[in-house]
């Protein structure tokens, strides 16, 4: 009896931890994601057993594809130990990650986007790499590297860096996305990114990025379903003080009513000096604003017919911008890029 209960305890434990865990930092090749904004300012929490996470509030700026590939020999030779880099495509931008797999171990080696080249190269044999830890990751792991270092570029600023990198599985519950009809049991990764920013053996500045994801352990793809990135640079010398926060949602379900005849509506980016409303329904009644990131109303018209295509003259400076259409059947935001 002792020993059926004590193997009845040891499977309910191995179950618990396999719940509660994070598979692998790799995702599914060619994943596609959304990249969505929020006006408000979301609160994560201080983590924990039994969580309920609700984000809400979300509008959709554009989808990002991610494939995993082999470094190229260039590569290999600028990031020195990488196994994977990491591709991120999108209508925007295009930008790589650089990673090294040694067994279970995963480490970063390199950053490279529009502007942002980060080399993780600093003292010997890859001890500068940013080591998240090995996968899989059980509740409550965490690991703390305090030998991160290398290069960086930032626009036209460039130095050293070195600082530390902090990866927690700092809690799991529920997760709830109402705007995409989403409820999951999940699992949180936290990574804080912390560095002094270096120019010759002079501090000149800071940055950080805190990174929470939240992935189904039982999903075999292990994509996530929910990731927020929080990026804080400032470096006055530099005249750098950025404070900006991206979203993603782990797939692409359609805002709203999957009924709703606004659902065809899109954009034909970028823009000029007016905006081209594509629709393959006609859409009667439709009330239209133009908006900023901040909620800005720049331009509104009501009671417009959508038949094909519509013409609307609007004078946008350079930027990122969102339109919202809508009737008494619904609504739907899109996003409009001006060059």
């Amino acid at each position: 009896m002792k020993i059926k209960l004590l193997l009845t305890f040891l499977i309910i434990s191995f179950i618990s931890l396999a719940q509660n865990q994070i598979n692998s930092f790799y995702g599914s090749n060619g994943s596609i994601v959304s990249a969505v904004a929020n006006p408000n300012t979301l609160n994560h929490g201080a983590g924990g057993v039994n969580q309920n996470w609700t984000f809400s509030g979300f509008v959709p700026l554009g989808n990002t594809t991610y494939t995993y590939v082999a470094p190229t020999t260039s590569e290999s030779s600028t990031y020195p130990g990488t196994t994977n880099v990491i591709v991120s495509t999108s209508t925007l931008a295009t930008g790589k990650m650089f990673t090294k797999a040694a067994g279970a171990t995963i480490s970063i080696t390199g950053l490279d986007s529009a502007g942002l080249n980060i080399n993780f190269n600093g003292g010997t044999g890859g001890s500068g790499n940013a080591t998240l830890g090995a996968f899989p990751m059980v509740y409550p792991f965490t690991n703390t590297d305090n030998d991160v270092s290398g290069n960086y570029v930032y626009g036209t600023n460039s130095g050293t860096f070195s600082g530390t990198l902090t990866t927690t599985v700092d809690g799991y519950g529920v997760l709830n996305l109402p705007d995409y009809s989403y409820s999951g049991n999940v699992t949180r990764l936290k990574t804080v990114l912390s560095v002094t920013l270096y120019l010759s053996i002079f501090p000149v500045g800071t940055a950080s990025q805190t990174t929470y994801a939240y992935y189904e352990p039982t999903d075999t793809s292990n994509n996530f379903k929910f990731r927020s990135l929080n990026t804080v640079v400032v470096a006055a010398v530099a005249g750098i003080n950025q404070n900006d926060t991206t979203y993603e949602i782990g797939a692409m379900p359609i805002l709203g009513n999957a009924q709703n005849t606004l659902q065809s509506v899109w954009i034909q980016n970028p823009v000029q000096n007016s905006i081209n409303i594509n629709s393959s329904n006609t859409i009667d009644n439709a009330t239209i604003y133009v908006t900023d990131l901040l909620g800005k109303t720049i331009y509104q018209a009501k009671n417009e017919s959508i038949n094909g295509t519509l013409e609307i003259p609007v004078s946008l400076t350079k930027g990122i911008y969102l339109i919202t259409i809508e009737n008494e059947k619904g609504s739907v935001t899109k996003k409009i890029v001006k060059s």
